[in-house]
């Protein structure tokens, strides 16, 4: 069994302590996928949230002993509040001051750099009670195998 790191895993990890601070959305921030909770029945989740879902992994070199890899992770703020777009506009600005610093205050072994690709909004859709804020980012690492 190796004793090299997974480094998705610290990542995200970290991703969940940092993202912890963002005001009003922080209370709960968890990995897992935007549709479940938009296709959930009843008011079991919070108010508003932070959920971490797993984008695209690309393979960008392969060496004898590892891997460089962009991964994609989508930082979704939620609201179900009236009015969210004031509180998601926030929201994005206090997930970038979380996640201030070259590689966005992650720390992990083998992490090369961080992007912010492009983000996006979304209001309800008629009949629905999410809004969301959508923020890419991209880690490049070394993974070693």
């Amino acid at each position: 069994m190796s004793n090299d790191i997974d480094v998705q895993a610290e990542i995200i990890g970290q991703l969940q302590q940092r993202l912890a601070a963002v005001p009003e959305f922080g209370d709960v921030v968890r990995e897992g996928h935007v549709q479940t909770i938009l296709d959930a029945e009843g008011d079991a989740e919070a108010e508003q949230l932070i959920v971490l879902q797993d984008g695209d992994t690309v393979e960008q070199e392969r060496t004898p002993g590892g891997v460089k890899e962009a991964w994609t992770i989508n930082v979704v703020a939620m609201s179900r509040r009236r009015g969210a777009g004031p509180a998601l506009r926030t929201a994005r600005l206090e997930i970038k001051r979380a996640l201030r610093g070259l590689k966005a205050g992650v720390d992990v072994p083998g992490l090369i750099q961080v992007s912010f690709p492009p983000s996006a909004g979304q209001m309800p859709a008629p009949g629905r009670r999410w809004g969301f804020r959508v923020i890419p980012i991209t880690f490049t690492y070394h993974q070693k195998l």
